[in-house]
C-alpha cells in the first residue's frame, strides 16, 4: 500500500502529465490525427479504404518503437465467413507490438471501419469540423476518436520515456460495422491476441462495459401466388401475408422484451428511459416486395434483428424463433422460409475481476467522475474473441452515447472526452 509520501509523489506525477495532455502541441497532434483518420473514408459497406488507412497507421506505429504487420484475411476465410456482393476491396488488419519487458501484457482493440454517412448532416462528414467544443464527422466517437486518442498517448509515454505496466499489442482491424465474421474475429481464430487482458476501446464513455447484448440478425421470405391485381382471388397476396406475420409477431416481441439482464445499465439510459439493466429486443427493421402496383406481390421479403441477453443462449434464441413462427405459418397457412443469421455472441465479465478495477480506477481518475460497472444494448465483435481467448475484457470509449450520435447525422465528439480519454490511457498503462 503507498504511504503518504508515495500518493503525493504520484499525485505530482499525474497532474504533471495531465498539463502535457492539455498543452497546446498535445491538443494539436490529437485533433489533426483524428482529422485525418476521418478524412480516409473506411465506410462499409463497401469497406474499399482499409489498406489506406493501415498504410497511413504503420509510420506512426513504427517511429513509436512497434513492431507492425499489415495483416490481410486470407481469400478462403473471407470467401466462407464474410464475403458478399456488397463488400469490395481489401480485407487488411493491423497488428503492432511493443515489448517492454514486463510481465503483464495487454491487447488494445478498436475497428477502423465505420458506417456510411447517410443522410441529414449538417457538416460534411468525412471533413472533420470543430465548433462549441466538439469535433464533427463521421466516426469520430465510433471508434477513430478512440484510435486519435490512443496514438497520442503512446506519443506522450515514448517522449516522455514513461515505462509501460504492459507488454502492448494494438489491434486495429476492420469490419466491425459489417458483422458477421470481422477482422478481430479472424485474429482471435488464427490465434493472434494472446495478452493477459484485453481493452476493447468501442462502446462509449457512460461507463466501464463488462456485458453486451448477443446479436442474430433474421430473414423471412413470404411466398404468394402472382396474378393481375383486378383479380386477386386468383393470387396470394405475399405483401399482405407478411404484413399479418410481422403484427402475430408482436407476441414474441413483447414477452422477448420483458426479459432483463443483471447487467446494469448505464445512468444516463436509466434517466433517459426509466431502463435499470439491458434488456432483450426483437426488431422488424426492413420489409421489401412487390413488382408493379397493377400485379399482386408473389414474394415479400422481410428481414430485422435479435438482441439477446447474457443469460439467453443462442440456440435458445433461435429454437424460440422458429417455434414461434411456426405456430404462425400453421394458423394461418402461410408459405415462407425463415433464415436466423446468429452473429457476434453476448459478452460477460465479472465486474470483480481485477482487470475491470484497474480500468474503473484509471477511467474515473481522468474524467473526474464515477465510472461505474455497466452493460450496453448493443453487440461487439469482442464477444466472439473472448470466447475463445479467455481473456478478462471490458470495453470504454471515448464518446458519449446519449449525445455522441454514433451512426446518425452530425456524428461528434467533445474535444474534453478525447483529452480525458488520453488521460485514461496514459493512467492505465502507466
Amino acid at each position: 500500500m503507498m504511504n503518504e509520501e508515495g500518493r503525493k509523489v504520484e499525485e505530482q506525477r499525474k497532474k504533471d502529465l495531465d498539463e502535457i495532455v492539455e498543452s497546446k502541441e498535445t491538443q494539436k497532434y490529437l485533433i489533426d490525427s483524428l482529422e485525418a483518420l476521418v478524412r480516409i473514408p473506411t465506410f462499409v459497406p463497401p469497406g474499399e479504404h482499409y489498406g489506406e488507412i493501415i498504410d497511413w497507421l504503420i509510420p506512426i506505429f513504427d517511429d513509436l518503437g512497434f513492431t507492425c504487420d499489415r495483416i490481410e484475411m486470407p481469400a478462403d476465410i473471407y470467401e466462407t465467413r464474410q464475403k458478399s456482393a456488397e463488400l469490395s476491396g481489401e480485407r487488411v488488419n493491423l497488428l503492432a507490438t511493443k515489448d517492454y519487458g514486463v510481465e503483464e501484457s495487454v491487447d488494445i482493440y478498436t475497428h477502423l471501419d465505420v458506417v456510411p454517412a447517410g443522410e441529414g448532416w449538417s457538416t460534411p462528414p468525412f471533413e472533420p469540423v470543430m465548433k462549441d467544443g466538439r469535433i464533427y464527422g463521421r466516426g469520430v466517437a465510433d471508434s477513430k476518436g478512440s484510435v486519435a486518442a490512443l496514438l497520442t498517448a503512446l506519443r506522450i509515454m515514448t517522449e516522455q520515456g514513461l515505462e509501460s505496466r504492459y507488454n502492448i499489442q494494438v489491434a486495429l482491424t476492420t469490419d466491425e460495422e459489417i458483422g458477421l465474421y470481422s477482422g478481430l474475429c479472424f485474429f482471435a481464430d488464427d490465434d493472434l491476441l494472446k495478452g493477459d487482458y484485453l481493452l476493447c476501446m468501442d462502446t462509449n464513455n457512460e461507463g466501464v462495459c463488462v456485458a453486451t447484448n448477443g446479436v442474430m440478425n433474421w430473414e423471412m421470405k413470404v411466398h404468394g401466388r402472382s396474378c393481375h391485381s383486378s383479380m386477386p382471388f386468383l393470387g396470394v397476396n405475399a405483401v399482405e401475408n407478411a404484413a399479418l406475420v410481422i403484427r402475430e409477431l408482436e407476441a414474441l416481441k413483447k414477452d422477448v422484451e420483458r426479459r432483463e439482464s443483471k447487467a446494469p445499465s448505464s445512468p444516463q439510459m436509466t434517466e433517459l428511459t426509466g431502463r435499470k439493466h439491458i434488456t432483450s429486443v426483437f426488431n422488424v427493421t426492413m420489409i421489401n416486395g412487390g413488382v408493379k402496383e397493377n400485379l399482386i406481390p408473389p414474394s415479400c421479403t422481410v428481414r430485422g434483428d435479435r438482441r439477446y441477453i447474457p443469460e439467453e443462449a443462442e440456440e435458445d434464441v433461435v429454437k424460440e424463433f422458429e417455434a414461434a413462427v411456426a405456430a404462425i405459418t400453421s394458423k394461418h397457412g402461410i408459405a415462407l422460409d425463415l433464415y436466423p443469421k446468429p452473429g457476434f455472441p453476448p459478452m460477460f465479465t465479472d465486474p470483480d475481476d481485477e482487470w475491470v478495477k484497474r480500468v474503473q480506477v484509471a477511467a474515473t481518475d481522468a474524467f473526474g467522475v464515477s465510472k461505474g460497472v455497466i452493460g450496453v444494448q448493443g453487440g461487439l465483435d469482442v464477444a466472439y474473441v473472448v470466447q475463445r481467448t479467455k481473456q478478462p475484457v471490458c470495453a470504454f470509449s471515448v464518446g458519449n452515447w446519449m449525445e455522441s450520435n454514433a451512426h446518425g447525422p452530425d456524428e461528434n465528439v467533445r474535444l474534453s472526452d478525447l483529452t480525458n480519454y488520453v488521460k485514461f490511457l496514459v493512467r492505465l498503462l502507466t
